[in-house]
């Protein structure tokens, strides 16, 4: 947003409050300060109050819908805001999502007031038990989650692969896209990669479900070794279950080690009931590792065409894991050998 906005975002905020919630009065806007979280999109807290009754928590968020490096293609607010609505009442914990707002008169772009749910991120810095809790607890929602009706649910708009073959077709194609979209200059590990992914694409899908796309640590809240909300949805898609598995699975095994994930990966099958297939995870991994690659190299090419100029943007475009690159560089090396 710019500078001018972001200095007059209380009024902003007290204004549309005012508007939307006819039956209270005298609304007031305090303590807004910059979410620390959140590279793709800006988020601020902030705290609202008023005299009457209304429907709408009072530790709220706001997010801005200009993004680092994602286009409304692959990862759009309004996409986002559509399933944390579709998720109210499931057995998935999300912040209530009051309203998703298109007009450019409030603050020159889309945006979304959400509730600020208690609770906290640093999952790193936790006492292995409670680490332990925390994973369980996760697993059995995403086995739930796994298990939802996403037609029922109206989330068919995130696009719906017709069969098993088709789950990972469509996100690789949608993100050779993106990446070609985005590079400044020739990337020869993305490239191999994606040949590699091109020729390794699953076939043998058990279930069709609604992922994530990022899941565990760092996209939850959690308090008292319980996760409270899940928090990043603009990745959300209809397709294979081994994909959210995948990113659990390389995510969390650096930080609790072997035994701790194959006893996670176990007690989600039980819980979901779906077989876990090893290559699919194997080739999601690889996958994953593209994608998050992908999404610094757009914050890049953003920065340096002076499309955006924030150091937000920077410091994303500049921190493409090492990691995501060296997993990527031995799978296909060792695939071609």
């Amino acid at each position: 947003m710019e500078p001018d906005t972001i200095e007059r975002l209380p009024e902003i905020l007290r204004a549309y409050l005012s508007e939307h919630l006819p039956d209270v009065r005298n609304v007031s806007i305090h303590n807004v300060a910059r979410s620390p979280g959140g590279n793709s999109r800006s988020m601020w807290f902030f705290e609202a109050d008023w005299e009457g009754e209304a429907p709408v928590a009072k530790q709220l968020m706001f997010r801005a819908n200009e993004s680092t490096c994602f286009r409304d293609e692959e990862a759009s607010l309004e996409k986002e805001y559509r399933i944390f609505r579709a998720l109210q009442d499931t057995p998935v914990p999300v912040p209530a999502n009051y309203w998703y707002e298109r007009d450019p008169s409030w603050a020159g772009e889309d945006f979304v007031i959400r509730e600020r749910v208690a609770g906290d991120t640093n999952f790193r810095d936790l006492a292995p038990e409670s680490q332990g809790a925390i994973l369980e607890h996760f697993v059995e929602i995403l086995a739930a989650q796994h298990n939802l009706d996403w037609e029922a649910m109206g989330l068919s708009f995130l696009g719906a692969p017709k069969d098993g073959p088709e789950c990972a077709r469509m996100v690789v194609e949608r993100w050779e896209r993106a990446t070609k979209r985005e590079l400044l200059e020739p990337q020869p590990v993305m490239t191999a990669t994606m040949a590699w992914l091109k020729r390794n694409l699953p076939t043998e899908v058990d279930r069709i479900v609604l992922g994530q796309g990022q899941v565990g640590p760092g996209q939850i809240l959690f308090r008292d070794d319980r996760v409270v909300a899940s928090l990043d949805w603009e990745s959300g898609f209809i397709g294979d279950p081994m994909s959210d598995l995948a990113y659990l699975d390389f995510m969390v095994r650096p930080l609790v080690g072997d035994e701790v994930v194959e006893g996670l990966i176990a007690r989600y099958g039980e819980l979901s009931g779906i077989p876990i297939r090893r290559d699919n995870m194997r080739f999601y991994t690889v996958f994953q590792s593209y994608w998050a690659v992908s999404a610094c190299l757009a914050a890049v090419n953003r920065f340096a065409t002076g499309e955006m100029r924030k150091t937000q943007t920077l410091v994303l475009g500049m921190a493409a894991p090492r990691s995501f690159l060296r997993r990527m560089e031995r799978i296909v090396r060792e695939d071609a050998a």
